[in-house]
């Protein structure tokens, strides 16, 4: 999948694949792929697994050692998700706690290669 900020434009895994996954934790299929049969608009989000985040946001996360905040685009600073690792979250069924690395899918356009 490709993933770029929808503010400026860029691609912000630089063309490396990326494993986005839904809420349960399962590979994305399509950019609309939630995991769960939930239609809360909050769900409108896909996840990363902490062993496969990009360098920059590794950084961001190593830099609020580990606990939570924001992730910016890295090329213009737009706000597109977030990270939580003092918090567990559920997704919207209830069963299935939620990955750390958040990215807001309406901060974002996602297309498959």
């Amino acid at each position: 999948m490709e993933m770029k900020c929808k503010h400026c434009r860029k691609d912000l895994f630089n063309k490396e694949p990326i494993q986005l996954l839904t809420s349960h934790g399962e590979i994305k299929q399509n950019s609309t792929d939630i995991g769960c049969g939930s239609t809360n608009d909050s769900e409108s989000s896909s996840y990363i697994a902490t062993e496969n985040m990009p360098k920059w946001i590794a950084d961001i996360v190593n830099q609020e050692s580990w606990t939570k905040g924001r992730l910016n685009c890295p090329y213009c600073n737009n706000r597109i998700g977030s990270f939580n690792f003092v918090n567990e979250q559920k997704c919207n069924c209830g069963q299935f706690i939620t990955l750390p690395v958040r990215i807001t899918n309406s901060k974002v356009d996602i297309s498959h290669k």
